[in-house]
């Protein structure tokens, strides 16, 4: 079984902790055991997924590989797009790609800097999403990348952040078992910043993890 399979089976994201895996797992373990569910042979072959997956992560868990994405939740932010705060929010991206990743201090010192005003409202309060969103404050994140994206609609850095924003807040809630609310901000996601596709990527993945 792949370790990208192991996450899917028990419906958590890839950067879950160790407890959210274990919460999960046994969930499902309780959901599909042979003695609730004995005239039912899916659900015992379900049973057996669900405990090959979490013996597949805790092992991963127990024995970190040198190399692997999941390799452990200290490196994963520095390796995946959604989970980045150290973004230019100047910087004007590829067709086809995030905008490039730079010093969270520049953008700081960009939005110091600037002399129209416009511009360094748009800078000072895309510093204070990326704040939120490192603090996991994704219900006071949505409205303030919502309200910027009506304001600059056409600005890349703001639906940049606006789909880190709804893939964050979608994710919590795909953990929290919200699955209708994790399904409308993971959607969102792809429309938000289509040229994003390593996000885009991560969204549909989770997408498909939703009955």
């Amino acid at each position: 079984m792949h370790i990208y399979d192991c996450y899917r089976i028990l419906g958590i994201p890839r950067n879950a902790s160790a407890d959210d895996i274990k919460s999960a797992y046994r969930r499902l373990a309780r959901k599909y055991h042979p003695d609730v569910n004995q005239n039912d042979p899916l659900s015992a072959e379900k049973f057996r997924e669900v405990q090959e997956a979490y013996r597949i992560l805790k092992a991963v868990g127990d024995n970190p590989p040198a190399s692997t994405y999941t390799q452990s939740r200290q490196e994963e932010p520095q390796r995946t797009v959604y989970q980045q705060t150290k973004v230019s929010v100047t910087a004007k991206p590829k067709a086809d790609a995030a905008p490039p990743h730079t010093t969270y201090g520049k953008a700081q010192t960009s939005a110091q800097q600037t002399s129209d005003p416009e511009q360094k409202l748009k800078l000072d309060l895309l510093k204070r999403v990326q704040e939120l969103i490192r603090q996991k404050r994704y219900v006071a994140t949505i409205p303030i990348v919502d309200g910027l994206r009506e304001r600059y609609p056409n600005a890349p850095e703001v639906a940049h952040w606006q789909a880190i924003a709804y893939y964050r807040w979608g994710s919590e809630l795909l953990m929290q078992g919200r699955l209708k609310e994790a399904k409308a901000y993971l959607s969102k996601v792809l429309t938000a910043d289509p040229k994003n596709r390593e996000l885009c990527f991560e969204a549909k993945r989770d997408l498909e993890r939703i009955p």
